[in-house]
């Protein structure tokens, strides 16, 4: 039954590009040519300007002169004359031979083109869905190793958050709202055609637009895999018109962001003795180590633990070390003095300043025959960590040809190789545990031996000098990616067209990993020698036909095309290990040993082999009269392989526009009034990828552990045939206007309901399967979307702009799966309400927003005697050491309870309770906030004088906070010898009892636990980030022509300059790991510019 459904719907598509190609040839007219030029505001001549017989394929360029010659149909006929930055012109064309326009400057844009898919294109007034352009001109300011950076704040309903700083990182990218009950989805990446998984192989500098297409109605073209939008990139083409060759090269400095300052050593060693002697570490004191005395000189730092640090009595023997650098304090607890040296590891592992270049050469060019466009490009981002750096090598060629009048061939071709090495390559805990380590490391460390040699480790191997160790570790990442598409586009008539395409994307990964001899801690080696290489190769195939049918009659305007599409992705990967090699130069793991049991139990081997296909048809029908009264329709039907019983699913999508400022009543304002349009949209999109792999659904096996050298098999997942997609409706309105021809505006609606959300269920252990999909869940995403544009001031010299924008966004949580909690949470905690019962909050809940943060609050610090007497009662449970007790508390308890208790001491944290029983739990926990923003957007200002200009971009959120979690594990001293921050210096003693925070004490969560996750280290996240301030100058172009080129630029730019934000964190931009991580460096950027 459902195949017949299918056979019907292809025949009635062929029979519909039947009727279309009847009315095309029936419609067929005599003709005459047009000849003509066309000039701007000045009378100069224009070149590459588009001309265009309207409601047909037929059109032309104008050459370097500004003239045109184009034969037409019949006097019924009508040119559009378009240039990116100009106002477009219609002109009926009559018995007229010749015809001459002048274009005006599109102060506002509104005749910018903006690409809706599959190759259409719409003027913005003739705009009906939710879409935002972003130009090349953002994306060519500046340097950055993804594109997608340059998005943030330039966008209305997108979150762009770049979490962070490591060379080559993606930023995360979230269109309104996302479309999962967290906040987050992935929107599809579509760049030429060619559907991808992140844009990480793509240089900005090719790209001629972005487009963001944010509603369901203008995703349903792309229909399955459109649920949480889709980013529409095309890259640049040739022109017809003298050739043009042109070079780029940037080079940026890099300085790291640092939000944390730590004490120095002499404070260092003074706060942490005398936390260790308030907590009773006193051993601590005396031994070798970071603040420890027990360290000799003349100890190898490499084989013995009291060779590492420098701390050490002044004493006859080693006097003469103060000769040589070392520093002396008073020792806060015993009053002898004690001498040290100061270093830390990342004065060696984390550069100062890094280098960022970025070189690129283009040329493009053609005639009415052939246009081409190619580029070579390299990009070299250099990270802090001495161990890090990304590097890409691209190349780009993108050409198309006339081979007859009707048929026109379309070639792209994108090569690029990327070369990176990340801290995650090295350590455990990646980013956040290197920074975490190298900047909180005690300052006390030495740096070389008595005899030069460089002392490489600390406590262990990943805690010490890295640019001394770095030698003993081989890595390599590198991802080579191919990208070809080929179009075959056919004028059958002046209406009727067809489209052939053929994709092909190949991504492959090389990874290899080998661990010389290397020292893990003082006096111990590993000489295991493990090794291991991995490849994996993507091959994607997308091959679709598309039918496109044009025509005007009258005021009447009809664009209509039908497509068939097929996709294939197939990933194959191989991966083995082993250890044992005989030598440090044999990192090949064809040589790892294969006789020794330790060694045979390393080896490792697997590969794999993974497939999924969608097919599909899609259609679009635009339609509008007299550009006032517009009205699209798309829809996609489309079937996926990782579904089982349900593959097939059918996805619309309406919107409609009027242009009110056209109607004859509105003729009165047209002195002030430009453009007034009021739109709205309704639109379906489904969603699958949010499993794990393609064959979840029929179930898969796992092999079980040996046992008596015995393995077994067992079943990992059951099948869930049955399962639907997840479907995404939404509804969208907006109003635009303009005014002057200087100033534009746009606020906008959007509702936004996915359902049939595939949420996991857990099966119980006992049924020796793991969690299961079900289609349970929903989640409602509401925004308002605010945009202005402005020309401020204009004459000939100056022109002064500025641009915002700004998104609210907010969601809750519909449906879950059943599972008999109380709005079917999932996850969670008690705390107490206001009344004093217990409630959940947090987690995932039906009727609520998820990402609340809830903490305890400290109130207070208890700073003297007459402090103990006011919280005589108070009782905290929640040290693990032991509950404290206020001093009246106290009095009651008997000695065996007194013992398993510790007394309320000045110094100590008083928190707030909530339900008032004179008792700290966990459930005394109060609201923090919410994690995820509620307003982003952002500001631009661009200010032109004659050749000079400078530009500055900004964006932002708000109304959100994060924690600290780092921040916590320094001040509480939870690794007992690291450093701890500036702020421990504003801790409660008998001298400050007006200090900020409590008493500081040797791992103080094991113990007192005054410095548990509360108030004191959330922080409210938002933020103003100056994210890019660029000046340059452009030579008048007679000073260029003497050094023989054609404009000549140089600039200076600024990225990532500074926060403005109450955040403690190293990046406080949303997603961010509370435990630390790589912060974004600020850079100073150098560029040149010249053309050819």
């Amino acid at each position: 039954m459902r195949q017949n459904l299918k056979l019907n719907k292809c025949r009635m598509l062929l029979v519909s590009a039947l009727m279309l190609f009847t009315i095309g040839v029936a419609t067929a007219q005599p003709r005459h040519t047009v000849t003509g030029k066309v000039t701007d505001a000045s009378g100069a001549p224009m070149v590459g300007v588009t001309v265009i017989e309207q409601g047909t394929t037929n059109g032309t360029t104008t050459g370097v002169d500004g003239s045109y010659s184009l034969t037409v149909k019949g006097e019924k006929g009508v040119l559009t004359f378009s240039s990116l930055g100009y106002t477009s012109q219609n002109v009926p064309v009559g018995e007229k031979a010749a015809i001459d326009v002048k274009l005006d400057e599109d102060a506002i844009n509104m005749s910018e083109v903006v690409v809706t898919g599959y190759g259409r294109t719409v003027t913005k007034d003739k705009l009906t869905a939710a879409i935002s352009k972003v130009s090349g001109d953002i994306l060519e300011r500046g340097v950055r190793s993804n594109p997608l950076q340059a998005l943030a704040g330039t966008v209305t309903g997108v979150r762009v958050a770049t979490t962070s700083g490591q060379p080559g990182a993606a930023p995360s990218i979230v269109i309104r709202g996302g479309a999962a009950l967290d906040g987050t989805g992935k929107p599809l990446y579509v760049v030429d055609g060619v559907q991808k998984d992140d844009m990480n192989d793509i240089n900005s500098n090719d790209i001629e637009s972005i487009e963001i297409l944010k509603d369901a109605a203008a995703t349903a073209l792309y229909g399955a895999k459109a649920n949480a939008g889709v980013v529409l990139v095309t890259t640049k083409r040739g022109r017809a018109g003298k050739a043009e060759i042109s070079f780029k090269a940037n080079v940026g400095l890099n300085y790291l962001r640092k939000t944390n300052e730590f004490l120095a050593a002499d404070d260092y060693l003074y706060y942490l003795r005398l936390a260790a002697y308030r907590s009773g570490n006193v051993a601590a004191l005396s031994s070798a180590g970071p603040y420890g005395t027990g360290n000799l000189y003349e100890a190898d730092g490499n084989k013995a633990q009291e060779g590492v640090y420098s701390t050490m009595f002044l004493t006859d023997d080693n006097a003469f070390l103060l000769k040589q650098g070392y520093k002396q304090m008073i020792d806060p607890i015993t009053g002898k003095t004690i001498i040290y040296s100061e270093f830390t590891p990342s004065n060696v592992s984390v550069r100062d300043m890094a280098l960022t270049q970025d070189y690129n050469i283009s040329a493009l060019g053609g005639n009415d025959r052939g246009r081409y466009y190619a580029s070579l490009g390299y990009y070299d981002e250099s990270g802090f960590p001495v161990i890090s750096y990304y590097r890409r090598l691209s190349f780009t060629t993108n050409a198309s040809y006339k081979i007859t009048p009707r048929l026109e061939s379309n070639s792209l071709f994108n090569f690029s190789r990327s070369d990176s090495r990340q801290v995650s390559d090295y350590i455990g805990g990646g980013e956040p545990n290197f920074f975490g380590i190298m900047f909180s490391a005690p300052p006390t460390m030495r740096r070389f031996n008595p005899d030069g040699a460089p002392i490489i480790c600390s406590t262990n191997w990943e805690n010490g000098n890295w640019d001394a160790a770095q030698s003993s570790f081989y890595r390599r990442n590198t991802n080579y990616r191919f990208t070809m598409n080929q179009v075959l586009k056919f004028n059958i008539t002046d209406h009727i067209s067809l489209k052939v395409n053929g994709m092909w994307y190949f991504n492959m990964y090389e990874k290899e990993k080998f661990n010389r001899t290397y020292l893990v801690r003082p006096g111990s080696t590993n000489s295991d020698r493990a090794a291991s290489a991995s490849y994996s190769r993507m091959l994607s195939q997308t091959y679709n036909a598309i039918a496109g049918y044009e025509n005007s009659w009258n005021d009447h305007n009809l664009s209509v095309i039908v497509g068939y599409e097929f996709y294939d992705k197939f990933n194959f990967g191989l991966s083995a290990g082993g250890q044992g090699a005989d030598s440090d130069d044999f990192i090949s793991i064809g040589y790892i040993d294969k006789t020794l049991n330790k060694n045979i139990s390393k080896i490792s081997m697997n590969s794999t082999h993974l497939s999924e296909r969608s097919m599909s048809v899609f259609g679009n029908a635009s339609y509008d009269y007299k550009g006032k009264y517009l009205f699209s329709f798309s829809a996609r039907y489309d079937g996926y392989s990782k579904l089982v019983n349900n593959k097939w699913g059918f996805f619309p999508g309406v919107s409609a526009a009027w242009n009110i400022h056209k109607e004859k009543f509105m003729e009165g304002t047209q002195g002030w009034l430009s453009s007034l349009k009021i739109r709205a949209g309704y639109g379906q999109n489904g969603n699958v990828n949010i499993q794990a792999g393609p064959y979840d659904l029929q179930g898969n096996y796992g092999k079980t552990g040996s046992y008596d050298d015995e393995y077994g098999i067992l079943i990992n997942k059951l099948p869930y045939p049955d399962l639907r997609w997840e479907k995404t409706a939404s509804v969208d309105f907006a109003v635009e206007a303009s005014f002057l021809n200087r100033f534009r505006v746009s606020v906008g609606a959007y509702n936004k309901l996915t359902s049939d959300l595939l949420a996991e269920v857990p099966f119980p252990s006992s049924a020796g399967v793991g969690n299961q999909y079900t289609n349970n869940g929903c989640v409602r995403n509401r925004g308002l979307e605010f945009e202005f544009d402005a020309i401020v001031f204009q004459n000939k010299d100056w022109k002064v702009q500025v641009g915002g924008n700004a998104t609210y966004m907010r969601s809750k949580i519909m449906r879950l799966p059943d599972n008999g909690n109380l709005n079917n949470r999932q996850g969670g905690q008690q705390v107490y309400n206001a009344a004093g019962d217990l409630v959940w909050v947090g987690g995932k809940q039906e009727g609520q927003e998820y990402g609340v943060a809830y903490a305890y609050r400290m109130v207070d610090i208890v700073r003297s005697e007459a402090d103990l007497q006011k919280y005589a009662w108070y009782v905290d449970t929640t040290p693990s050491a032991g509950t404290i007790y206020g001093p009246g508390a106290w009095a009651m308890l008997t000695t065996t309870e007194q013992e398993d208790g510790q007394l309320l001491q000045p110094g100590d944290a008083i928190f707030y309770d909530v339900n008032g029983d004179n008792t700290i739990d966990q459930y005394d926990q109060v609201k923090m906030g919410n994690t995820i923003p509620r307003w982003v957007g952002g500001v631009n200002l661009s200010v032109v004088w004659k050749g000079l200009s400078l530009y500055a971009r900004f964006d932002y959120a708000t109304g959100y906070v994060a924690k600290n979690s780092r921040k916590q594990w320094y001040m509480a001293l939870s690794q007992g010898t690291f450093n701890t921050l500036k702020e421990s210096k504003d801790t409660w003693s008998e001298e400050r009892p007006y200090a900020k925070y409590p008493i500081l004490m040797y791992a103080d969560t094991k113990f007192r636990n005054n410095y548990r996750m509360s108030n004191i280290f959330y922080d409210d996240s938002s933020y103003l980030c100056a994210r890019e301030i660029a000046l340059s100058y452009s030579l008048p172009e007679k000073w260029a022509r003497v050094v023989r080129m054609k404009n000549l630029a140089v600039s200076i730019t600024g990225q990532n300059l500074f926060y403005w934000t109450g955040s403690s964190l190293y990046n406080p931009e949303y997603g961010v790991n509370g435990n630390g991580g790589y912060a974004i460096p600020r850079m100073v950027l150098f560029g040149v510019k010249a053309s050819f």
